[in-house]
């Protein structure tokens, strides 16, 4: 018997991590900020940095703007580039074969849209085979709201107890799974209460099961 019946994945960060990928990301939605805004690039900056002090998630900081985050997410799927940032990795992609094969239910949760979370899934070589289903900011409020989590369980059909929530994120991912009632595994070293698990690397997570 499996220990759950199902696994969610956050994407960035976790399935895996490139610095000069976030540090591009990081400019390109600076770059969208500042055309909706119809600021520079530096007062753009200085915005998103002011609200995300505050509310940590670039999603939640694009809305305190007074901005629509399903527009901004779609510019931002239509200008950043991946292929140059991310690699292939078969090994995620084997991963989550593995999981489905033993019967569990593998979801992917993420604050970015639909468009450029295939972006970065198609660069990975995840295909929609590696996995159940997707919830994106396009299908829920961005984490830490906890309605994409309670849709994550929708889709699974599975209770909170019955799931396992990995993200590299303490407050922004783990958090709110924990509230719910769902065990955590966090990717990385980083302290965190809200953690069942810590692991070096995603890949870890079969020894969970």
């Amino acid at each position: 018997m499996n220990r759950y019946k199902a696994v969610f994945f956050d994407v960035d960060g976790t399935l895996y991590r490139s610095r000069e990928y976030e540090e591009h990301l990081l400019l390109s939605a600076v770059k969208v900020l500042a055309e909706m805004l119809g600021v520079g690039m530096d007062e753009a900056f200085r915005k998103l940095d002011e609200k995300k002090r505050v509310v940590k998630t670039v999603s939640r900081s694009v809305e305190l703007l007074g901005l629509n985050r399903h527009e901004f997410y779609e510019r931002l799927g239509e200008v950043v580039g991946v292929d140059r940032y991310i690699k292939p990795a078969p090994e995620i992609t084997s991963m989550m074969r593995e999981l489905r094969g033993r019967g569990v239910v593998v979801g992917l949760h993420t604050n970015s849209g639909r468009k450029l979370a295939s972006k970065v899934l198609n660069q990975l070589g995840v295909d929609p085979h590696c996995y159940d289903f997707i919830v994106t900011s396009d299908d829920a409020e961005p984490k830490p709201d906890h309605s994409g989590y309670m849709l994550l369980l929708e889709k699974a059909r599975v209770n909170p107890g019955e799931a396992l929530y990995v993200g590299d994120r303490c407050e922004v991912e783990l958090k709110p799974a924990y509230e719910i009632g769902m065990d955590t595994a966090l990717v990385g070293a980083s302290p965190c209460k809200y953690a069942r698990f810590v692991l070096k690397t995603v890949l870890e997570v079969i020894g969970l099961i």
